[in-house]
C-alpha cells in the first residue's frame, strides 16, 4: 500500500474507529496497525511486515489464516441465501448440519444434545445464563436466580457475561450486576490462601461451598467457569478440582456452565476442554474456534435434561421466550462446517496437543534458570510464562504487567506476537502450527526473555 493511502486510512481509524483494550489518547497518537494479508500461522501488515500470529488472533483462528475453502463455503451459501432469522419453525441446512457435526464431536455420555447458534462468546453465554434461569423458573424456583462465577474469569464483555468477568480493570468504568456473585478460583500459582499444591485440600472448592451458604442455595441458578481460565492466564485446575466441584454444585442442585469458547474445538488437544477432566456440564457455552474466527458464530449446547425441563414444565402455550436476530446464522453456520472439516482432515486436533508440548518443553527448558521466570504452563496450544520477582510471587520491579509488557514488545520486534496477560506472557498459536514454527516461536521468546531487563 503506497504510503499516502496508509497515511489517510490511519488517520481516518484515528478519527472515528473504536479499538477494544485500547488508551483513545495513546491510540490517538500512536494509531492502528493495519492488516491486509494472511497466510498459515502469519499475518501481514500494511508497511510489509510479516508477523508469526502467536496467539491466533484471539484464541480463535485454530485452522490459520488464508483458508479459501472456508470463503468458498460461504460464498456458496450467500449465493443460495445469505440469511433468515431462524425465530419461529425456519431453520437452514447449514445449521441443522452443523447442530448434527458439534453433537457428534462431544462426548455421548455428556448428553449435550440440544444446540442454539448465537453470534460470539459474549452473548453465548448471556444465552446460558437465561437458560439455566428459565430452568430454575419452569421446576417452580425462580428465585434462583444467581450466577456464580470466580476470580480471574473472564465471559465476555456484555451486561451479564461482562458481570460474570472476574478481573477487576474490566469494572474499573462499570457496575458489576449484583446478581452475579464471586467466588475463589484453582489459581494454584497465587493461590489466595497461601497454599501449595502438594499438600492442598482445595480451599478454593470449600470457599464455593461457602458462598452458596452465605448467599443461600434457593438463590443461586447456576456457576459458570472456564476449563482453562483463559484471559485470566492461562490458569489450570488442579486434579480432581472439578470432580470435587460438581459434587457441591449437585448436592445443592446449582447447574454447571461450561465456558469452552477458547478451549472447545480443539484448543487443548482434545475436542473439548471438558474431556481432559471428565467434567459433566449441563449447558456448555462456545465461539471462537468454531469458525476460526472467519465469521462470527457462537452458541450453547444443553443437556437432554435441561431441554426436558423446559419443554415439559413451562405452562402451555409459552414459547421459549429468547432470541437474537442471527440466532444459527446459515452463512456463519456454513464456515463452521468448512472450518471443522479442516480441523478433522489435518488432525489438527492432535497436532495441537503434539506440537504445543513441544513448545512447552522448549520454553521450559529455556526458561528453566532464567530469575524472573516462576512458572511455565499450559495444555495444548495455550501457554503462559508467570513472571515474578525471584523467591516470591510479587510483580517484576514492582510494576504490575510492566515485564511481561516489555517481553511481548520485544517479541513484537522480531515479528512474533504475543500478548502480556497480566504477570503472564500468553501464547496460544493456530492450531495448524508445525513443530518447525514451533521451534522457531520459541526460539523469538527466549532471545526476548534473555534480552529484556526491567526497568
Amino acid at each position: 500500500m503506497p504510503r499516502a493511502d496508509l497515511d489517510a486510512l490511519c488517520d481516518l481509524d484515528r478519527a472515528h474507529l473504536i479499538h477494544p483494550i485500547t488508551e483513545f489518547r495513546k491510540h490517538e497518537t500512536k494509531g492502528p496497525r493495519v492488516v491486509v494479508g494472511g497466510e498459515g500461522i502469519h499475518v501481514e501488515l500494511a508497511d510489509g511486515r510479516r508477523l508469526i500470529d502467536g496467539l491466533s488472533g484471539l484464541f480463535n483462528i485454530n485452522v490459520g489464516h488464508g483458508r479459501r475453502e472456508i470463503a468458498d463455503a460461504v460464498a456458496q451459501q450467500m449465493h443460495e441465501f445469505a440469511y433468515y432469522p431462524a425465530f419461529w419453525d425456519f431453520s437452514s441446512e447449514s445449521a441443522i448440519r452443523l447442530a448434527e457435526r458439534i453433537v457428534g464431536l462431544l462426548p455421548e455420555d455428556r448428553r449435550l444434545r440440544h444446540l442454539l447458534f448465537t453470534t460470539g462468546g459474549s452473548d453465548a453465554n448471556e444465552a446460558a445464563f437465561r437458560v439455566v434461569r428459565m430452568y430454575q423458573a419452569a421446576r417452580g424456583r425462580p428465585e434462583r436466580s444467581k450466577i456464580l462465577s470466580r476470580r480471574h474469569a473472564f465471559h465476555g464483555i456484555t451486561r451479564a457475561a461482562g458481570s460474570a468477568t472476574r478481573i477487576p480493570a474490566y469494572h474499573a468504568l462499570a457496575s458489576v450486576d449484583p446478581a452475579h456473585v464471586e467466588c475463589a478460583a484453582p489459581y494454584c500459582f497465587r493461590c489466595e490462601f497461601g497454599e501449595e499444591p502438594s499438600s492442598c485440600d482445595m480451599p478454593c472448592v470449600a470457599d464455593v461451598e461457602q458462598t452458596i451458604e452465605r448467599e443461600g442455595a434457593d438463590t443461586i441458578a447456576a456457576m459458570i467457569v472456564e476449563p482453562v481460565m483463559g484471559t485470566g492466564g492461562i490458569i489450570l485446575p488442579p486434579p480432581g478440582y472439578f470432580a470435587r466441584l460438581q459434587e457441591v454444585c449437585r448436592r445443592h442442585e446449582i447447574l454447571l456452565i461450561f465456558d469452552e469458547v477458547i478451549t472447545g474445538f480443539g484448543r487443548t488437544g482434545a475436542w473439548f476442554g471438558m474431556e481432559h477432566w471428565d467434567a459433566r456440564p449441563d449447558v456448555m457455552a462456545f465461539a471462537k474456534g468454531i469458525t476460526s474466527g472467519y465469521l462470527p458464530l457462537g452458541g450453547i449446547a444443553f443437556t437432554d435434561h435441561v431441554y426436558e425441563t423446559i419443554r415439559d414444565q413451562s405452562p402451555r402455550g409459552l414459547p421459549f421466550m429468547f432470541g437474537l436476530t442471527y440466532n444459527n446464522h446459515p452463512s456463519c453456520c456454513a464456515a463452521a462446517l468448512a472450518n471443522l472439516d479442516i480441523v478433522e482432515r489435518e488432525g489438527l486436533v492432535t497436532n495441537a496437543r503434539v506440537v504445543g508440548d513441544h513448545l512447552r518443553k522448549r520454553l521450559s527448558e529455556g526458561l528453566a534458570s532464567h530469575p524472573l521466570v516462576a512458572d511455565v504452563r499450559g495444555i495444548g496450544m495455550m501457554l503462559a510464562i508467570e513472571c515474578a520477582e525471584p523467591g516470591s510471587k510479587e510483580p517484576v520491579g514492582g510494576k504490575p504487567m510492566a515485564f511481561p509488557a516489555q517481553v511481548a514488545a520485544r517479541c513484537y520486534e522480531r515479528d512474533l506476537i504475543v500478548r502480556a496477560l497480566w504477570e503472564n506472557v500468553a501464547l496460544a498459536p493456530p492450531l495448524c502450527t508445525t513443530q518447525a514454527e514451533a521451534d522457531q516461536i520459541a526460539d523469538i521468546v527466549l532471545h526476548a526473555f534473555q534480552s529484556t531487563h526491567p526497568g
